[in-house]
């Protein structure tokens, strides 16, 4: 019985311990770092892909617990505002790849390169980075406070009932 007893504890002892560590990783800052990166951007209504060139951003935010990019879809509205007002394309959907290491993301471009060019109905177009060039981000931690809520004093009036109808009617 004792036995058991050690092992709820200990149990215990380590869920607590779990959960303690996780809160704190969670809580860690983004670090800004120089991070590579590329866009890629096709429509479901448009035979025409785009594909940016693998650009520098000296000062990216990723989060150091998943190792993701911080608003990477900010980056990708960029290219998507780029190819509406620049291109004249409408209903694209836009990503972008990225890595701190720029020989890792060198294979990933030549990936979605290839792939995109086997495709005999799309045609694959490229950005050069002198036509589009992806703007750092800025990061802000955002703290978000909880209100009281107050009462309000005026009750919504009642809805009259098919009882009360009636009895205006037969009135």
């Amino acid at each position: 019985m004792s036995r058991i007893r050690v092992f709820y504890k200990s149990c215990g002892l380590l869920i607590a311990l779990l959960c303690i560590v996780l809160s704190a990783s969670a809580a860690k800052k983004p670090e800004m770092t120089r991070i590579y990166m590329f866009g890629f951007a096709a429509s479901f209504v448009d035979s025409v892909a785009y594909q940016t060139d693998i650009q520098q951003i000296d000062s990216a935010w990723i989060e150091p617990v998943h190792k993701f990019l911080v608003d990477r879809s900010l980056y990708s509205l960029q290219l998507q505002y780029y190819l509406e007002s620049a291109e004249g394309r409408k209903n694209t959907i836009c990503t972008v790849f990225f890595d701190k290491n720029p020989r890792k993301l060198q294979k990933r471009w030549s990936k979605v390169n290839r792939r995109y060019n086997k495709v005999d109905d799309i045609r694959l177009m490229s950005l050069p980075a002198e036509r589009f060039k992806f703007k750092a981000e800025e990061w802000k931690q955002i703290t978000i406070e909880e209100t009281p809520a107050t009462s309000s004093s005026t009750a919504a009036p009642a809805k009259d009932t098919k009882e009360k109808k009636k009895k205006k009617e037969n009135s």
